[in-house]
This record gives structure tokens, sequence and C-alpha cells, in this order.
């Protein structure tokens, strides 16, 4: 199949394809969405899945857990949370490659969120599960995870005033999720795209950071240690050798005023971004994001968020965003 592109953005970032990758981090896919029905889902993400097994030689069936994770992203309510439809879709492609309804756990940090989302029952009396598959809030299984040490991520930023004492008694102290470190086969991120004023980009890697631990929000106002937090969290081993994916759905994100939703500034647009590497997901959100403020005669972010450098500092090596080292791959609407 002949491919081009067509789109400035990907154009005037460098973005080149070539024939295979062998490296998942070094390959991003560019699902082109017919629209955001359930039907035009399944058919644009069994198409990326099996690229992206094609491309890498990897596959996404059971292991010796036989289970997986997909983090969702529902801080931001139901107005800029994780397509419905693209969660279906993912589910109905996992179960295509073996893995049992039970065994597919949606998850995120706040129980009030996915319920506010809609990923939960309105009553908390209901079924802890989305049209069947089972919902894991971290902050309500954090306190049975406390006692091992291994879980526990501390850092000396405390909570807003005001705020709950947590369970385990210190407030500097943010829980891993166990669920993702012990009981899966691997987990898939699913963030939503909006700016921020913690990490400047609030997408891919702050889904799989402060977005999913337990006592993370503590971090979202606190830029000056914001970027160092994800950074650190999304590089401990037996948290990232779990993340397989990143698929981040245009749908709908926020240009200003994110993290919190406010529809005036959304966006949308009909494509699907997929890699292992979150950091060339997120500095893609940074142009579209940039973009769209432009286009609203509003100030560009600049200079570049610092989590893009810190990101591949030292010995952490979270994914490059240098457009020159990625292959493409863009596929049109099924």
């Amino acid at each position: 199949m002949r491919r081009t592109f067509t789109t400035l953005l990907l154009l005037s970032l460098g973005l080149v394809e070539s024939i295979a990758a062998t490296d998942p981090k070094l390959l991003l896919i560019e699902q082109t969405l017919s629209g955001f029905s359930d039907r035009e889902y399944a058919a644009a993400v069994e198409r990326t899945l099996g690229e992206y097994e094609i491309r890498t030689g990897l596959n996404l069936h059971p292991g010796l857990l036989k289970k997986c994770g997909l983090k969702i992203s529902s801080d931001s309510g139901i107005g800029l949370a994780t397509p419905k439809p693209l969660v279906r879709a993912l589910t109905v492609s996992l179960m295509k490659r073996g893995f049992n309804q039970k065994a597919i756990t949606l998850c995120d940090a706040r129980q009030e969120s996915l319920r506010q989302a809609g990923f939960l029952p309105a009553l908390s009396t209901g079924e802890q599960d989305f049209e069947g598959f089972p919902v894991a809030a971290w902050e309500q299984l954090a306190p049975g995870w406390a006692s091992e040490k291994s879980l526990c991520y501390e850092n000396q930023v405390l909570p807003r005033q005001g705020s709950q004492i947590v369970p385990w008694g210190d407030p500097r102290v943010s829980i891993l999720p166990k669920t993702l470190i012990d009981e899966v086969d691997f987990w898939i991120n699913l963030p939503v795209l909006s700016d921020g004023k913690a990490l400047g980009v609030h997408g891919a890697l702050a889904s799989a950071s402060i977005g999913n631990i337990a006592n993370g929000e503590r971090f979202l106002d606190n830029p000056f240690n914001a970027s160092k937090v994800a950074v650190e969290v999304c590089a401990i081993p037996k948290l990232a050798n779990k993340n397989l994916l990143t698929i981040l759905s245009l749908e709908r994100f926020q240009v200003l005023g994110g993290p919190n939703f406010d529809a005036s500034w959304c966006r949308s647009e009909k494509s699907l971004l997929t890699s292992a590497n979150p950091v060339i997901i997120d500095f893609i959100g940074l142009q579209k994001i940039n973009s769209g403020r432009t286009a609203s005669n509003v100030a560009a972010i600049h200079p570049e968020p610092p989590i893009f450098t810190a990101a591949n500092a030292g010995e952490i090596r979270l994914g490059t965003c240098r457009p020159s080292d990625i292959t493409l791959i863009r596929l049109p609407a099924p």
C-alpha cells in the first residue's frame, strides 16, 4: 500500500516512514478515524494493533498471568476522558487475542472521577465494573498496598491544604499501582491530551505517572517538582516494563485551561496516535496544543516544557522525541 503524508504537522516535524521498526519505542502509528462511533473505533483499533504487531514482532496475547490493564484517564470528568468507544474497541481486540472479559481491568487513580466520567455506576453500591469489565480505583486499593515498601514513592511535596489525611499516615508518600506491576501481563495507557501548568503537556506521561498513583494529585500544583516526579515514576522498571503501549485519541483535546475541563477550549481531530514511546506522543501533543492556541490568538507554550529534556537525562531513557529518530506509519481510515 502506498502511504503519503497529508498533514502539515507531521511534515514539519520531519517524521518519515520506513519499511520496519525493530524497536517499538521508535515506532509511531497514526491511524485516521472515519468517525467516532463504536464501529469506526473498532475497525481503526484492530488495524492499529495488527500493524503494531507486524512491525515490532510483539503480540498482545495473554502471557503467564493471562490478565491485562487499561489505564484510562478520567480526572477531568466526562467532558475530557478516555473515549468509551476506544475502550470498547480495545477490549474487543484484546478478547479476540485470547483475554477473558474479567481479565481486562480498567483503572485510574480516583473512584469519584471514574464515577463522574461514567466508568463506574452513579451509586456506590453498584458493581465495580464497566459493561462487564472490572474497574479498579487506586485510592481504594492503596491502603492495602502501603505496607509494601517497594510500592511506596516518597517525595517531600505535601497535599493541598485541607486534603484528607492519607490512610497510611505519611502524606509525603504516594502508592504505586500494584495491579499494573504484579497482576497483569501488560498494560496499555489511554490518556487524554490537554495543557497543564504542572507539566506543560498533560498527556501520556502524566497519565502513566501522576495520574497512576494514589496521592498523586499533590504534584499538580507544583510545576518545579512535577516533571521530576513524572519522569521518575514512568522510569520505575517494574511499572515501565509492563507498559506496552500508549494510545491517544484526539477525538477531544484541550488547548487552554487544562487539565480541568473547559469545553470552549476543546478541539477535535479524527486520529489515533499509538506508540510504546510516551514522549513522542506528548511531543506531537504539544504541537497540537500550540497549533490550536495560535489559531485562537493565544500565546503558544514556550519554551518547550522541561519534561522533554528530563525524559532522556542521565540514565533515564523514556523514549526519544527527536522526529528524525521516529518511524512513522500512517494508516488511512478503514
